[in-house]
């Protein structure tokens, strides 16, 4: 493991420190004094030196500033840095000179390694190689993790892991072989999306069978006894039968045989005739009917699909409009919040620090304090007021901040919102145009009556032909051969026995023929009923596939979590957090005995930093000089005693203090 260790550092004209020389321990260095003593300022100059930004890893104005707050003009301004990187000493120095011209500076930085002068770049190169930025700063700050954004944090926790197999999750249960298979095909995210995205479209698919069952039986003919309808017609035929064969044998009586059965067999050959032209008229009565029925079918279920479409898209829009309604209010109260904030950094920048002479008269007996008591006091309270000013500056300018987030992220919504709108607005249009297809296509349909049976006959010259045929033979027959009254008289009873058997057969006829029509809907109803069991049964797949693939999601985050977390000793982390449908979603919070970083006091925020400082110092192999700020909460900082500790706490002291504590002390 590399190691790197502070030797000194001198300041001059740095931030306010006009000369400064510090040594540093090769343990442990306890620097102390007051607020705005210049504890930070040693922190900054470090910093500077190495990589020309501050502490906090912003860039740094390292000039000095008068009484007035007005930069001095023109003194140099200087850091340098003495360590060790593997017992090998190594000096760096920066330097900043300024030239002005009036309001105009120009600004001349210098380079020096070991006392000789290099180049920016050739300096940069060097300090890299020591070590680079951010691994430095990662490994020397126990607040720079903590504060990068989540994402960035589990992207360095994930690097910090060891690798892991399929069989490390799985541990050989069969069931995961088809996640498994699929993770040679894609990540376990896609395959999630994948699943749930066909879910979906069998949802939607089930969802449809109600309505097309709804339409089928609708349409569905009554339900009749076939069985027994055809053996009532059969039983009818016989009787139509033995009446036509009573009446035949009356009128035969005593008339030419022969004439009479020619007349016969060409009444047969007619009905025959039209009993088939009947049969071919009703097929295709019931066909035209069945189709158009599944015409109807479809054009409803089409509307319905596109009607629905069109409802989500406009419920979608209003969703739309209320969220633009909310976002705008949030930027309203954000304009409104910067405009307080301007007028109280307005008024406190025109804050200005006086001296109530009433503080110079000592309060018990009335008399004016000594002169050197009058400036010590003048001091302190002109230090305090600057404190609370520059406190009051810092509260306001996160308060900014966090409003300037909230502006920020109302206006990524409105600007989403925005583009989203005009997708929806696109897709709506495309399902009003499909919605009015679909009903135009209902009307057409609607207004297509299939001919029934007794209009296709009617349309059919041939079977008016053969109709005119039978009665015009009918009535050559019916010219009866004995003319006596008594025969006259049972024809008419036969006729008259005859009509309502016949009526009752037709009616047979035409109920056996719906017949058709009813087994054909009935096998749709059937498919749309096996439609549903499938569509079911795919849900049931699907579910079963989607629990497996969350269940090893879930194992694979616990195992990372787990891998992850035996890196560190003092803190935990928390890599996923799971949604309300129990989803396991990348996350990273850190936590200290079950309490988020977030709401840790000082001490724990500390010490959870130094803990993740040393942990990627061991990843990384290089040991690098820790500074700790706000260490006077910290009664107990973790030390391991391998590693260089600057620590920096406030006291009462008006000057820089600077302890070395033996590692005795500290254990």
């Amino acid at each position: 493991m590399k190691k790197i260790i502070f030797k000194s550092l001198s300041l001059l004209n740095f931030k306010g420190i006009r000369n400064l020389h510090v040594s540093f321990g090769e343990n442990l260095t306890v620097i102390s004094g007051r607020n705005a003593a210049g504890k930070t300022s040693i922190a900054d100059a470090i910093m500077w030196v190495l990589f020309d930004v501050g502490y906090d890893g912003n860039k740094l104005e390292p000039k000095t500033f008068d009484k007035n707050h007005e930069i001095i003009k023109e003194i140099p301004h200087e850091a340098e840095l003495t360590l060790l990187v593997d017992g090998d000493q190594i000096v760096l120095k920066r330097t900043l000179a300024d030239s002005w011209k009036g309001s105009k500076c120009m600004n001349t930085y210098k380079y020096y390694v070991d006392g000789d002068v290099t180049t920016a770049g050739d300096f940069k190169k060097i300090v890299e190689d020591i070590c680079p930025d951010s691994v430095f700063r990662r490994i020397s700050s126990a607040t720079n993790f903590c504060s990068l954004p989540w994402q960035k944090q589990r992207e360095l926790l994930e690097s910090l892991a060891d690798q892991y197999t399929t069989q490390d999750i799985t541990q050989g249960d069969e069931r995961f072989d088809f996640v498994v298979e699929e993770l040679k095909k894609k990540s376990i995210a896609d395959l999630i999306h994948h699943i749930k995205y066909k879910r979906k479209e069998v949802q939607k698919q089930l969802d449809a069978v109600p309505v097309r069952l709804a339409e089928l039986n609708k349409s569905l003919p009554e339900a009749q006894d076939w069985d027994a309808l055809s053996a009532e017609i059969e039983n009818l035929q016989e009787k139509l039968g033995e009446i036509d064969q009573k009446v035949r044998t009356i009128r035969i009586g005593g008339a030419d045989k022969v004439r009479y059965d020619g007349i016969l067999k060409k009444i047969e050959f007619a009905e025959k005739r039209k009993r088939n032209m009947e049969q071919g008229a009703m097929n295709f009565a019931t066909e035209q009917a069945t189709k158009h029925q599944s015409d109807v079918i479809t054009a409803n279920i089409a509307v319905k699909k596109a009607q629905s479409l069109v409802d989500d898209l406009k419920a979608t829009m209003r969703g739309y409009t209320e969220s633009e309604i909310h976002a705008n209010d949030k930027k309203e109260e954000c304009e409104r919040k910067v405009l307080d904030i301007n007028n109280r950094l307005d008024e406190l920048s025109k804050s200005r620090w006086t001296w109530n002479a009433e503080d110079g008269i000592c309060p018990h007996c009335g008399q004016p304090l000594p002169a050197e008591d009058v400036e010590r006091i003048k001091k302190e309270s002109k230090d305090r007021f600057n404190e609370r000013k520059s406190n009051a500056s810092k509260k306001i300018q996160e308060e900014f901040n966090g409003i300037q987030q909230e502006y920020t992220d109302a206006k990524n919504l409105l600007e989403k919102l925005d583009n989203d709108r005009m997708v929806t607005t696109n897709q709506l249009v495309k399902a009003n145009k499909t919605l009015k297809e679909a009903e135009f296509k209902k009307q057409e349909v609607d207004a297509e009556k299939p001919k029934t049976y007794e209009q296709i006959l009617a349309e059919k010259e041939e079977y008016q032909q053969v109709v005119k045929e039978i009665a015009d033979l009918q009535a050559e027959l019916d010219e009866p051969s004995a003319n006596s009254e008594e025969n006259a008289k049972i024809l008419f009873e036969l006729a008259k026995e005859r009509e309502p058997i016949g009526t009752r057969y037709n009616e047979v006829l035409k109920l056996l023929f719906t017949k058709e029509a009813y087994d054909r809907i009935s096998e749709l109803i059937e498919k749309a009923k096996q439609d549903k069991e499938s569509y079911q049964n795919q849900l049931d797949e699907l579910d079963e596939k989607l629990d497996l693939a969350n269940e090893y999601n879930k194992k694979s985050c616990q195992l990372l979590e787990e891998n992850v977390n035996g890196h560190f000793s003092y803190v935990k982390w928390s890599m996923f957090t799971q949604d309300l449908d129990g989803n396991m979603k990348p996350y990273c919070e850190c936590y200290h005995d079950g309490v988020p970083y977030s709401r840790l006091n000082g001490a724990a925020k500390v010490n959870a930093g130094i803990d993740i400082a040393n942990t990627f110092s061991r990843f990384y192999e290089v040991s690098a000089p820790m500074v700790l700020d706000e260490c006077e909460s910290v009664n107990d900082p973790i030390y391991s005693g391998d590693q260089q500790q600057i620590r920096l706490k406030v006291t009462t002291d008006d000057k820089l203090k600077f302890e070395y504590p033996s590692l005795a002390v500290m254990e």
